[in-house]
């Protein structure tokens, strides 16, 4: 059977066949070439190298690129318009923390594949001018620029070498951990012994599932009470500001649509929380100030909601676990994963379930005496 998209199959002399367009005839038909191997993963680096081959030659005519900061400019500056703030900032950041550095004189043309394959493992595990080692969301972004900034180079009919496709980062799944039912408990229980606006912010989040950035950016007018319903439209972030490319020590606070157009969601509100919000849902007000103009930005929020679960004598959490301890109730009391992903505001299904659901072992636990029937025989 052929591996998907990359045609690699496994042929019944038990050889791995690995099959590439070496060019094109008069008629513009691709031209097939082979290679040969014993396994699946050397038939693809076989294949790699002869696709590499081939566009070491097709380059010998065509122009330089021109260093990597000039190519990144142009970059940038012809697509931003395109992206959001945040995206462009974290582009930005991304490029001149990490990219650039290393980088940022040389001919883009004249990069190698493996002097890229080296930089993603140097940012990987050792880091490098006093930066920690990236995780693999983070690399995941900077090979993702380089692969964009090659493919601007080539559709400008230049020169490069290098071909990021085929380099792989292994994702990892975050360490943000979900309170047990025993913790949510605790946590709820004394909220509600001293309820403000931080604790009615902190119940929305563990009753809806809303990120800190759409919490911290909700006003009374996008709860309708009346009808039970949150409407999700905005999220506040503190971004840097770029002047020409270069970051500024200066960051500023931003409202913008949520991160893609599925966290524009509305959400219904349990009628328990719905009687909590009542007395903080002013308005035109933030529902975490109660004012028009004062405003709670995620940072603060992260260290009130650390400090509430000091009091109640919980392990230090980040503001995410709410997120992740709501999702992770519902599929426990049975929503089905479609609908939780819709509430989250996910644009997949898979998401919801890699990402965020965490199965207890009570919950393994049931699940698997369904078949203790089978041992009772």
């Amino acid at each position: 059977m052929p591996r998907k998209g990359e045609n690699i199959y496994h042929r019944k002399d038990g050889r791995w066949e690995a099959r590439y367009i070496c060019g094109r005839d008069g008629n513009g038909r691709a031209i097939y070439k082979s290679v040969y191997a014993a396994s699946y993963t050397e038939a693809r680096r076989k294949k790699a190298e002869a696709m590499r081959k081939i566009t070491d030659r097709a380059v010998l005519n065509q122009t330089k690129a021109g260093t990597f900061a000039t190519v990144a400019r142009d970059w940038v500056n012809s697509n931003s318009c395109h992206w959001k703030e945040s995206t462009k900032c974290r582009y930005q950041e991304k490029l001149n923390n990490y990219i650039l550095p290393i980088f940022g004189e040389r001919e883009l043309s004249d990069v190698s594949t493996k002097e890229i394959e080296d930089f993603i493992v140097l940012i990987r595990t050792n880091g490098f001018s006093g930066r920690e080692p990236l995780g693999s969301s983070a690399s995941s972004m900077v090979l993702t620029i380089l692969r964009q900034l090659r493919l601007w180079a080539l559709k400008a009919d230049c020169q490069v070498r290098y071909s990021a496709e085929y380099i792989k980062i292994r994702q990892q799944k975050t360490g943000t951990r979900v309170f047990s039912e025993k913790e949510e408990r605790i946590l709820i229980e004394a909220l509600k012994r001293n309820m403000d606006e931080t604790g009615a912010g902190v119940l929305t989040s563990l009753f809806t599932g809303i990120r800190i950035g759409e919490l911290c950016a909700l006003k009374g007018d996008n709860i309708d009470l009346e009808s039970g319903i949150l409407h999700i439209c905005e999220t506040l972030q503190r971004l840097p500001v770029y002047d020409g490319g270069n970051e500024q020590r200066k960051t500023i606070i931003r409202i913008d649509t949520p991160k893609s157009d599925g966290s524009i969601r509305d959400i219904p509100l349990n009628p328990e929380l719905v009687n909590i919000l009542k007395p903080f849902v002013k308005p035109g007000t933030y529902l975490l100030t109660g004012d028009r103009e004062k405003f709670v930005e995620p940072r603060t929020m992260e260290y009130r909601f650390n400090s509430i679960l000091k009091k109640c004598g919980l392990k230090q959490a980040g503001f995410h676990s709410t997120r992740r301890t709501f999702a992770s109730r519902c599929i426990e009391r049975g929503m089905d994963p479609k609908t939780l992903s819709e509430i989250l505001g996910h644009a997949s299904v898979a998401t919801t379930l890699d990402l965020y659901v965490r199965i207890n072992i009570q919950r393994k636990a049931e699940s698997l005496n369904l078949l203790s029937d089978l041992l009772a025989v």
